[in-house]
């Protein structure tokens, strides 16, 4: 079970990393013509929104972490899902 864990970690540390390029990429295309003054406006929009979007993320994740007490079982947390009543 802990190579099965340690496997999940790396690869979700893997698509973590190719996503994190494709969005920095993303962000920075709109601004990527230098003599359209205008275009430098969208691009500090979405790199806002997108550093909130994935702030708030990562705070609902600790959430998560925190209120099924530091447990990384996976199965423990999907039971404790489960059987919550919200």
């Amino acid at each position: 079970m802990v190579i099965a864990e340690f496997l999940l970690f790396i690869l979700t540390a893997t698509l973590g990393g190719m996503c994190l390029c494709f969005s920095l990429c993303s962000y920075l295309l709109p601004g990527y013509i230098k003599k359209y003054v205008q275009s430098n406006e969208p691009t500090t929009k979405y790199l806002l929104t997108g550093g909130a979007s994935s702030s708030t993320l990562f705070y609902g994740f600790s959430w998560l972490y925190g209120s099924f007490g530091g447990e990384i079982e996976l199965q423990e947390i999907v039971n404790g899902l489960i059987n919550t009543q919200m």
